[in-house]
């Protein structure tokens, strides 16, 4: 697995990368109502009308820039590149439920994705919403409704599958309603394992979760009758900071994570069928909350056993669904009286709605959680 300190490396490999498109590279322009892929694509007036037809026009270091739209879609990303959409709730890469992955990306390369919903993914085996083998960094982004079923084979990741040896950095985002299924008559077939794991993500990888939402994410396997599903929320560990992990399920163990390691701080796991967490380790950096004891927080600022006194996924403000913290919740001001900070140290001076972290009339410090509570 990589390591932490890899994965932090890595992280700011991508930020020069990100940094230099900004003042190099072409940018691209794509209109699913009004572009034709016999446009140059080279303005918005002559936009592409497909992403992939973008795409592929794309040298490493370029741009795309994606106008409100459905584009049902599948893409495959060979080349570094910025994807950039118009909003998580109008600009949507749908699947159709069917055709495998929505978006692929390629080994060794340098991919960020910015205000989109990826949706309606059906995979076999690995990654219904994306699946990644380079360095992917997700902002603003809603990875919903996305779908993978084993067939008595591996399978894993229907919101995100991150492959060993990449990185993923969720930003801002929700990973919610993904569901993975399989049915396993025999530990192997043919000598291939047969497992599920990953409702929501399946991390292989270096993972780092920064104001994110993972919730409402299932998983349903058996193995000779026997439930077996790990990981409703996460599988394979990674780092959480600010981030919310509720609701989701797992027929076998672990519904909100399973396995690997995982460093949280600031964060909440509640509420989670077949646990919040389980196997793997556990490493606080405080401040975290769970509705019971599984995870066994014992950082500065943990409560183990408290209920979090959550609302429901909707839209609640900003880009992308998030959880509230209701009247009298205990993560509220809970966090870091230092401040909220991401993988690398920076003050989360915003929630994952984009309101201010911490509250501007609060002068005890942020909420845990990627949901900030603000002052009537």
């Amino acid at each position: 697995m990589v390591t932490v300190s890899r994965a932090r490396n890595l992280l700011a490999a991508l930020m020069l990368i990100r940094a230099a498109v900004a003042l190099s590279g072409t940018t691209w322009y794509v209109d699913g109502l009004t572009g034709s892929d016999t446009n140059s694509c080279r303005s918005a007036t002559a936009a592409c009308h497909t992403i992939g037809h973008a795409i592929s026009l794309t040298a490493s270091g370029d741009s795309i820039a994606v106008a409100a739209a459905t584009y049902m879609e599948h893409l495959v990303i060979r080349t570094s590149l910025n994807l950039r959409g118009s909003g998580a709730g109008t600009t949507i890469i749908d699947g159709g439920g069917n055709g495998g992955t929505v978006v692929g990306i390629y080994p060794g390369i340098i991919v960020s994705i910015a205000d989109m919903t990826i949706r309606n993914g059906r995979a076999p085996y690995f990654g219904g919403g994306v699946r990644n083998e380079g360095t992917l960094e997700l902002i603003r982004i809603a990875i919903v409704d996305n779908y993978v079923i084993g067939l008595g084979l591996p399978a894993a990741g229907a919101g995100i599958y991150n492959d060993p040896g990449a990185t993923l950095t969720l930003n801002d985002s929700t990973v919610a309603a993904n569901h993975v299924s399989n049915t396993c008559h025999a530990p192997f077939y043919h000598g291939i394992p047969c497992w599920a794991y990953g409702g929501g993500i399946s991390n292989l990888g270096g993972m780092v979760l920064n104001n994110s939402t993972i919730s409402g994410n299932t998983i349903q396997a058996t193995l000779n009758g026997v439930p077996s599903g790990v990981g409703g929320g996460i599988k394979g560990g990674g780092e959480l900071n600010n981030t919310t992990v509720a609701g989701n399920s797992a027929n076998g163990a672990g519904g909100g994570i399973y396995g690997g390691t995982t460093i949280t701080q600031n964060s909440i796991l509640a509420n989670n069928a077949g646990g919040n967490c389980s196997a793997g380790s556990i490493i606080s950096s405080g401040f975290n909350l769970s509705s019971d004891a599984t995870c066994q927080f014992a950082g500065p600022g943990d409560k183990n056993n408290a209920d979090p006194k959550l609302g429901t996924l909707g839209n609640h403000g900003g880009p992308t669904e998030t959880i509230p913290l209701l009247a009298g919740s205990p993560a509220i001001d809970s966090g870091n009286p230092g401040g909220c900070t991401d993988s690398q140290g920076n003050l989360l001076k915003t929630d994952q709605r984009g309101m201010p972290r911490p509250d501007l009339e609060d002068k005890t410090g942020c909420d845990m959680g990627a949901y900030e509570s603000q002052s009537d």
